[in-house]
């Protein structure tokens, strides 16, 4: 047998800690103590993670803005910043190779606030909740 293509895919942290959660309900189907633990420790990694607040449509959102943004990432690339959105841009620049020579100011400021946004460190907030928000605060 021979294997033509050893990676197809890849997962995001979310789509592993979705799967360990479900798999971890069935911990006793699957085999000892040993896996038991070793899931254990993974998804008690994971809680921690940025992932457990993630979803798939947040995930798809953020993967479609970065797919009309003027930046040529690869997959890799976007991959990790779904796992890890950096808050940075020394954090930005560790996951993109190049980063200095591919990317400009603008297109840094714009990549950094599309990740912080999806990291929900910046929250969007429409004109009529800014209204809404003072009416509340008026009463």
């Amino acid at each position: 047998m021979e294997v033509k293509n050893p990676q197809v895919a890849v997962l995001c942290n979310n789509e592993v800690y979705e799967l360990l959660k479900k798999t971890q309900e069935n911990t006793k189907l699957i085999g000892g103590m040993n896996h038991s633990t070793i899931l254990y420790e993974v998804n008690k990694y994971l809680e921690q993670r940025a992932c457990a607040e993630q979803n798939t449509n947040k995930i798809r959102e953020f993967l479609i803005k970065l797919k009309h943004m003027p930046i040529n990432l690869t997959k890799k690339e976007k991959l990790m910043l779904v796992n890890d959105p950096p808050d940075s841009v020394l954090r930005l620049s560790l996951g993109i190779k190049d980063f200095y020579d591919r990317l400009s100011e603008t297109e840094t400021e714009m990549l950094l606030y599309a990740t912080k946004q999806f990291s929900g460190e910046f929250k969007v907030v429409t004109k009529q909740e800014l209204i809404e928000e003072e009416e509340e605060v008026d009463n």
